[in-house]
């Protein structure tokens, strides 16, 4: 409340006031990146299937260098507060603001989705409440403290998050390894093979390298196309606090997933001295591995913590995420398209109303999804965001031939084909909707959806004939430069 009081403006309320510094707007970054959902999800795929569960740690963490030196500055010299900003510097705004808006809410959704599934989780875990019970409460909280506080709270919330969480994770690392007894080398030989293989990365194996490309693929390219971590470059007041903030952000980022493997490994050796755990029975999706180490080697106290900050990691990265997808509502298509004349309070409205929106709909899809691994589930979300927002990104930043038609018929194309291989795939298709085999055999279809994406925008602008895109085609260029 102390927050969204002090929103007056639009700058304040989509970008935070861009009164951060470097070092402030990298803390934000890292909290917006640092879910539960997938320190949860990464540290059960890690203990369930070993080094195959690395692949996500890994891919989360790979796409921040590309960020840095493709993305940052020109992101902050063009845009104002959304993606379509970006593109509108070049293309007509109607249009690509219908493009950008339906690329940014299924990523949200996925991506809140996800968060729901670990609250939902570790309510059931602490509390024995039922699991949709569980998730429907705390989606209800999240809405309201997006509703409540705004970007401001969010900015805040994320910096005092990404500090508590790294030193809790840091904690827990270092309280495992001298439980273990082990030197770090040996932690990482202890066997898996005791631990039934989770459905997410067994069907990787089974599929073989292309499968596992196609992953790397959507986890490479996706931090790129994220809606909250867009907003981070907004919130800034020049290009070189974008760079810095980027440049921090890999730093504490790339520390964080360094300890979440850690984790993961420490549980599993934990297993290995005490075979009667299984860490499976909790939750079938793997997604309490961490607070089953911290009880086993600190006990209900550092459970406690544990899971405390997990909690507020959650409601905070939920806020984040309900914020950017409900501004591409109010920003990119009300104010834009629907309603040009609006006034800033009328925004706000449509803003609150997109967050009740969409927390219904993830919570929808949370239910739907409850028994998959949360970092499974970012996995898709990153697949939407690789798929869509990163071409469109790279083609309207770095190639002078893009046009409104190629960025629309294009950027809709793919993003109609990531939704429909992930509804046939198995996370939906077999999970969620009890069918025997998928339609669409990859766990993650980046490889294929990205592919198309940037040809079919290609194609479209240069089979573009209209004097429209000849503008385009013809409009000075260097200002990206």
């Amino acid at each position: 409340m102390w927050s969204g009081r002090r929103i007056r403006t639009a700058a304040e309320f989509y970008a935070s006031g861009r009164d951060n510094g470097g070092i402030r707007n990298g803390l934000a970054i890292t909290g917006d990146y640092l879910s539960a959902a997938s320190f949860l999800g990464i540290a059960g795929m890690i203990a369930l299937s070993g080094y195959h569960g690395l692949l996500y740690a890994v891919g989360f963490f790979a796409g921040w260098p590309l960020i840095l030196v493709l993305f940052a500055e020109r992101l902050r010299r063009l845009g104002r507060f959304t993606l379509t900003d970006i593109l509108a510097v070049r293309l007509q705004r109607s249009a690509v603001a219908r493009v950008a808006m339906a690329a940014s809410v299924p990523v949200v959704v996925l991506y809140l989705a996800a968060q729901l599934v670990a609250a939902g989780h570790l309510a059931a875990y602490l509390f024995s409440l039922p699991y949709i019970g569980s998730v429907v409460v705390i989606g209800i909280l999240t809405a309201l403290l997006g509703i409540a506080g705004g970007l401001l709270f969010s900015t805040r919330a994320q910096v005092v998050k990404a500090v508590v969480m790294l030193l809790t994770t840091l904690l827990l690392v270092v309280m495992g390894l001298l439980q273990a007894d082990v030197d770090i080398t040996t932690l990482f030989a202890s066997d898996h093979k005791q631990q039934p293989l989770l459905l997410a990365t067994s069907a990787l194996q089974e599929q073989g390298a292309l499968s596992q490309l196609s992953l790397g693929v959507a986890l490479l390219f996706g931090t790129a196309g994220l809606p909250h971590v867009l907003t981070r470059f907004f919130s800034v007041a020049d290009p070189r606090r974008a760079r810095m903030s980027v440049f921090y952000a890999t730093g504490f980022i790339g520390g964080f997933y360094l300890l979440t493997f850690v984790v993961g490994y420490a549980a599993l050796r934990l297993l290995d001295l005490h075979p009667e755990m299984n860490i499976s029975v909790a939750n079938n999706g793997g997604n309490l591995v961490a607070l089953q180490l911290a009880l086993g080697v600190g006990g209900p106290i550092l459970t406690g913590l544990l899971a405390a900050v997990l909690f507020v990691v959650l409601i905070s990265v939920m806020t984040a995420l309900l914020l950017s997808g409900a501004s591409a509502i109010s920003h990119d298509w009300y104010a834009v398209t629907v309603n040009p004349g609006r006034s800033y309070y009328k925004q706000r409205f449509i803003h609150s109303s997109s967050v009740v929106g969409l927390i219904l709909f993830a919570t929808l899809v949370a239910i739907l999804m409850r028994g998959q691994n949360v970092a499974y589930i970012v996995g898709l979300a990153f697949a939407i965001a690789a798929s869509v927002s990163f071409p469109l990104l790279t083609l309207a930043l770095y190639w002078k031939g893009l046009t409104t038609r190629g960025a629309v018929i294009g950027g809709g194309l793919s993003l109609s084909l990531v939704l429909l291989c992930i509804v046939f795939g198995p996370a939906i298709w077999v999970d969620g909707f009890g069918f025997s085999e998928p339609i669409f055999a990859w766990s993650n279809p980046a490889l294929l959806s990205v592919t198309i994406g940037f040809v079919a925008i290609v194609y479209f602008s240069l089979s573009d004939r209209s004097e429209l895109g000849a503008h385009e085609r013809q409009q000075e260029f260097s200002q990206l430069d």
